[in-house]
């Protein structure tokens, strides 16, 4: 392996990172796949642990694998530049600023409609679990979140109403790990449940964001509906060509 005739254990763990990487983007391990523990790459590779530790740890910031605590480490994805790292929640994405969450309302069991069966793809009749809360940010409502999760997903009350609260934290501790999302974005105006939420007037201009997620087994595990006030949120996208 041309690793091996590499000097210094800084030039050792980059060579250990891009062929590890490689391997990853070559699909010899899969989304979801429990990633070989550190003793088995010392073995592998004849190095310390130190230098696998820091191989590891470029893939994990990178975003090719994550770490799960009592469970270890599992390949999160192929891609060699990986769009799904702005795929954050809430609570990730403004961890610097003055921002919770409080909970609306939160329902263990319903019987989902045929807008949520089709999105979560369940049959008719199929029950879930719905929770709204409303996001702040420097003590101004900023948007109000409708979340549907299907039956298989166990959610509390409890576990939400934290105002730092993160559903794809919770998710991960339940080793459901988000992977891939799709998302269809308009423009709406409020109604009076929204005005009231968001402190704003009925009829104002919102920008409407629908959210379905899948795991890293491929389940439809989140359909989700923002609702963005348009004087207070700005959506950035950023693109790259392939």
């Amino acid at each position: 392996m041309w690793w091996g005739f590499m000097k210094g254990n800084s030039v050792k763990y980059l060579a250990i990172y891009e062929e590890l990487k490689q391997e990853i983007i070559n699909g010899v391990y899969t989304v979801g796949d429990a990633f070989p523990a550190e003793p088995e790459l010392q073995q592998r590779f004849s190095v310390s642990r130190i230098t696998v530790r820091n191989a590891v740890k470029l893939l994990v910031d990178e975003g090719y694998l994550q770490r799960i605590h009592g469970v270890g480490t599992i390949v999160l994805s192929q891609k060699e530049s990986l769009q799904l790292q702005t795929l954050l929640s809430f609570t990730e994405e403004n961890n610097d600023r003055d921002a919770h969450s409080s909970l609306y309302s939160f329902t263990e069991s319903i019987v989902a409609d045929t807008t949520v069966c089709s999105h979560l793809e369940l049959p008719k009749g199929a029950k879930v679990s719905c929770h709204e809360r409303i996001r702040w940010v420097d003590g101004i409502p900023i948007s109000f979140q409708r979340v549907y999760c299907p039956s298989f997903i166990e959610l509390s009350a409890d576990e939400l109403e934290a105002p730092d609260a993160s559903l794809y934290k919770l998710l991960r501790e339940k080793g459901f790990i988000v992977t891939k999302a799709q998302e269809t974005i308009e423009s709406v105006i409020s109604d009076k449940q929204l005005a009231k939420c968001l402190e704003i007037e009925e009829n104002k201009p919102l920008l409407y964001v629908e959210r379905v997620t899948r795991d890293q087994k491929d389940r439809l595990i989140e359909y989700t509906e923002f609702f963005y006030r348009g004087d207070r949120y700005r959506y950035n996208i950023q693109l790259q060509v392939p």
